[in-house]
This record gives structure tokens, sequence and C-alpha cells, in this order.
């Protein structure tokens, strides 16, 4: 007891220090996301401000029309109203609008789920593990790393169409995913370059893949890989806990992760989880 509750509560204190290093990491990347539908929401905003009440005055004479009785002021408001489609073409201003609106739900949506895949990676999951489907999973961690991978990064991404049903973690999970996208969009580096993901699945295990076309890892490094304070990066880039945390968070769902050479000629790490029952419907 007294060798081990120290040691979980180092481990626990690393994993959070490598989560929230990742953050910072993600931040800029996910600012930028968020501004992105932000700014063509508060555009299209904009525009229909400016429609608006071209809108109110076409409904104010109609509205007119509907309740007066007498030809000389009924034929007034027609020429009225003729002289105001003449001005502006209002089905054209409200076909636009629909545009507007559906474009502004897109990128409410888009903002929403940026924030909420930051806010469950950020929350520490329960101790209990959950039966999840993975794809899920790895698709909130592309998201989250996005901005780090679409600038220069062509991800493909293979998923078997089998069930990938596990017992984990979500944002532990996450985690690890994030830190191996970012590990191989930074092999990566500049240059444009390739990764690929993939899923497999048997009624055993659960395996998932991550190739980067880097430089890969050289023999008298590969070793030290998952040894804690370990790296290869520039001061202040890396801490040398992301992939000994990674091998911790796999290990404690029964699982193991390993690297070898990419077929894109970079590194190839691969995780395998116990594989779950697919839930009763």
């Amino acid at each position: 007891m007294s060798t081990e509750q120290p040691q979980s509560q180092s481990q626990a204190t690393w994993q959070q220090t490598d989560r929230l290093a990742t953050i910072g990491i993600l931040t800029a990347g996910l600012a930028h996301e968020l501004n992105n539908p932000i700014g063509y929401i508060l555009s299209n905003l904009t525009s229909f401000q400016l429609y608006l009440p071209i809108f109110q005055q076409h409904f104010n004479v109609l509205q007119q029309l509907a309740d007066c009785d007498d030809p000389s002021v009924r034929a007034q408001l027609q020429q009225q109203l003729t002289a105001l489609r003449q001005q502006e073409n209002v089905q054209l201003l409200l076909d636009d609008t629909q545009s507007l609106l559906v474009d502004s739900l897109k990128g409410a949506l888009r903002a929403r789920d940026l924030v909420l895949d930051l806010r469950r990676f950020a929350h520490p999951d329960h101790a209990e593990l959950q039966l999840l489907e993975l794809i899920p999973i790895i698709e909130m961690a592309l998201r989250l790393a996005s901005h780090e991978l679409k600038a220069h990064v062509v991800v493909e991404k293979v998923f078997t169409s089998a069930p990938t049903w596990i017992q984990g973690q979500p944002a532990a999970l996450t985690q690890v995913l994030v830190n191996l996208l970012i590990n191989a969009t930074q092999a990566i580096g500049s240059t444009t370059g390739h990764l690929r993901i993939s899923t497999t699945s048997t009624s055993e295990w659960v395996q998932i893949c991550i190739e980067d076309s880097g430089p890969g890892i050289s023999d008298d490094t590969l070793p030290h890989i998952f040894t804690e304070f370990f790296t290869t990066k520039a001061p202040g880039v890396g801490t040398g806990l992301g992939l000994p945390i990674c091998q911790s968070i796999i290990l404690k769902h029964q699982g193991e992760i390993t690297v070898t050479h990419s077929e894109l000629g970079g590194a190839a790490f691969t995780v395998r989880l116990p594989a779950q029952l697919a839930p009763l419907e």
C-alpha cells in the first residue's frame, strides 16, 4: 500500500499534467476553428439584419391590404407594394435568408461540438469503465487535433465495418489518441505529409493503428520512447510524458500499445484493447 498509492497518485498527476499540456497545444488551433463559424454566423446575422426592415415593410403593406375595403386606398397600397417589389427582390432575399439560416445553424453546431469535445477531453473521467463504441472516440480526437493536422497533412481514415465496442474511459482514451495524432503531425513537420488511422477488430481485440509519413524513429531511440521524461523534441515542445502516459492509460484498460515502422515511411503506433459485445438494442 505504501509503495503503490504514491505511484498511483504520481501517475494521476502526470496524466493531468500531460492533459493540460495537450490542451495548451490545442487551444490556439481550437480558437481558430471557433473563429471561422462565429465569423460567418456574425456575417449572416448582419445580412439578415439588413433584410428584416424590407420584410417588415412588405408585411405592413400586405396587412393593410388585407384589412382595407376602400377601393381607392387599396389601389394606392397596391401601387406602394409594386414599388417596393421593384426596389427589392423579396423572393431573392427570402431564398438568401433560408441559406443564411442553414449556414448559421451548421456553424453554431460546429462551434458547439468543438466546445463539447474540449470539455469532455478536459474533464477527468470517473474511475468506472464505460461500454463505448470506439469510432466516435477517434472522430472526437480527430476534431480536437484538426487544426494541427489539416494545414499540410492528408488524413486517411480506414475504419472497419465490424463492431468496435470496448470498456473504457472516454477522456483518457481521447487523450491517448490526441497525443498520438499530435506526435504524428509533429514528426511530419512543415512539409506535406500523410497520416493514416485505421481500425480492425476480432472477437477478442479492437485495434487502432496511427501511421505517419515522417522520418520514423531511430533504432537507438526506439527502446526509450515509453520512458518517463525521455524526449527527442526541442525544449518547450515536449515534456517526455506523452507516450509514457499513453502506455499507462492503455495498460489500465487491459490493452497494449506498440510502435513499428510505418508503410508510409514513418512510425506506426498500434493500440489494442479488449473487445466487448455490442449492447442489445
